[in-house]
């Protein structure tokens, strides 16, 4: 991982970070002599590496590692990563006692904070930004309101309205509390609600698809994420989700940068990418019909990169 401090982020609220700091993963030809540059932006509960062979990996690293032969060229092309604003592998987020000591930010916000690094990078514009879930949301932003230029954007397994509500920010918040108090049935609460996230994401199905025993695997990795992944950056992240809605600019969009808009109709999450839009918004839209729910892009890619690869070569 790479890090960088910045002396402060202005918020849209008119608040800041101050100071600021971006944590990233780069995979690839150093920017500076990359033949394209592409921002790979992660999930909500994920890290950015994405790819393996970083030193000291997080413990869902090379959750992409599928894509890096399937759809970019490590030996021209670079790939950027960086941790989301207030997610916990690095970047700026709350620390210990909550949401509250943490400006609230927005999608907005976190692709601010992107631009920012970016030109720190000396990156005057980018190939391609790809967003998965959470990230998709980012890709979306970006491409109605590039802060640094870009050519194409994909977003997968993702839509314009983030997903849930303020009953959820506000029931993630009292359970950070009560994790933070060391409350027995707060940390049995929260490994639970792992376990769900991975079954309704379609692991359990892509474990059992593969032959191998189902639960002791889901609670290992429920496990290793739970000891990892704070209650407090979460709460961040799903507010700012919670408040995320470009439906409209993106039904008024015209021209601009194209998107490719991917879902999986079996994803219990975002099974569809129907929305009006003009004939102009230069929006290509695909679905597949994957087996593994939400994770599919990471479990069956196989499904996805041949459509990602066409549109991101496509002139």
């Amino acid at each position: 991982m790479l890090y960088k401090d910045f002396p402060r982020l202005q918020l849209g609220s008119g608040r800041e970070i101050a100071p600021v700091r971006v944590a990233w993963a780069q995979y690839g030809a150093p920017p500076a002599r990359a033949r394209k540059i592409h921002l790979l932006l992660h999930g909500i509960t994920s890290s950015p590496q994405a790819f393996l062979g970083d030193p000291e990996p997080a413990l869902d690293a090379g959750w992409f590692q599928a894509w890096a032969d399937g759809v970019f060229d490590l030996d021209r092309d670079c790939i950027l990563a960086p941790n989301a604003l207030g997610s916990c592998f690095g970047s700026s987020a709350p620390q210990g006692a909550g949401t509250a000591e943490f400006p609230v930010f927005t999608i907005v916000d976190t692709v601010a904070f992107y631009a920012q690094w970016l030109r720190w990078l000396g990156v005057p514009a980018l190939d391609g930004v790809i967003g998965y879930s959470y990230g998709g949301y980012q890709a979306f932003q970006w491409a109605l309101a590039p802060p640094v230029p870009t050519e194409k954007a994909v977003v997968l397994a993702s839509a314009p309205k983030g997903n849930g509500s303020d009953a959820d920010v506000l029931a993630l918040s009292g359970l950070a509390a009560k994790l933070d108090r060391n409350d027995a049935d707060a940390w049995q609460a929260w490994r639970s609600q792992r376990l769900d996230t991975l079954r309704r994401y379609g692991h359990a199905d892509w474990l059992a698809a593969r032959g191998g025993p189902v639960e002791p695997a889901l609670e290992t990795a429920a496990d290793l994420w739970t000891a990892e992944f704070s209650p407090w950056s979460l709460a961040c992240l799903r507010r700012a989700a919670v408040h995320f809605d470009v439906r409209d600019p993106l039904r008024g969009k015209v021209d601009g940068v194209p998107i490719l808009w991917m879902v999986n109709r079996g994803d219990k999450l975002f099974p569809t990418n129907d929305l009006a839009a003009s004939s102009r918004a230069r929006i290509q839209r695909a679905t597949v019909q994957g087996r593994f729910g939400h994770s599919s892009p990471m479990l069956e890619p196989e499904l996805w990169m041949p459509t990602v690869r066409r549109f991101l070569c496509t002139a």
